[in-house]
């Protein structure tokens, strides 16, 4: 069974946050400017207590420094490819992006 949004939306915050060297507390402030209730907003979004919307979830993708599709990615190597095509330039990304339609040759995923 497919995970929830909401799990794996946790998992990729706390994942980010973590990989950034940042407590809740610290993103918390960085989101919403009051540190104290930043943690807590925090806090509830990692343990599945509530949902972010989307400006929010694209404010936390913002600070944290990831795309805001890496907090939705339902695998760890969409997840990778996602960070990893962020850091690509234009023409990098171009060329990757090329290369990824050649080796799916029309294949579509079920």
């Amino acid at each position: 069974m497919p995970l929830s949004v909401t799990v794996i939306f946790a998992k990729r915050l706390k994942d980010a946050r973590t990989m950034r060297g940042l407590s809740q507390r610290a993103l918390g402030g960085l989101v919403s400017g009051d540190k104290a209730s930043g943690s807590v907003r925090v806090n509830r979004y990692e343990q599945q207590v509530n949902r972010a919307d989307m400006d929010t979830a694209a404010a936390l993708a913002k600070a944290l420094g990831v795309p805001l599709a890496y907090l939705f990615a339902t695998d760890d190597d969409q997840a990778e490819l996602l960070l990893v095509f962020d850091k690509l330039s234009d023409s990098e990304r171009s060329k990757l992006l090329g290369l990824a339609q050649q080796m799916a040759g029309g294949k579509t995923k079920k």
